[in-house]
């Protein structure tokens, strides 16, 4: 099974990433937690800017009720375009 990260553990690791990446030693405690705690902020802002998926299928279904397009045809044409 696969194991997914916390929002707090992949900012953690961003962090070290972004250390290792750019040889920066942050021995400043503050300075690192403002880090992840900016990195934290920009995925909360990123999710709340996304759709849900049921939020994308009633905005293709009413998009498509001019095509005379039943809401089966438009799920069966979610599923398969999108990303998985």
């Amino acid at each position: 099974m696969e194991k997914f990260e916390t929002l707090e553990e992949a900012a953690e690791n961003h962090l070290q990433k972004w250390r290792l990446l750019n040889n920066i030693h942050l021995s400043n405690i503050l300075h690192a937690e403002r880090c992840k705690n900016d990195f934290i902020a920009g995925a909360k802002y990123m999710a709340e800017r996304m759709y849900s998926e049921e939020e994308v299928l009633e905005i293709l279904f009413e998009l498509s009720c001019n095509n005379d397009t039943d809401k089966e045809e438009v799920e069966e044409w979610f599923e398969q375009f999108k990303k998985k």
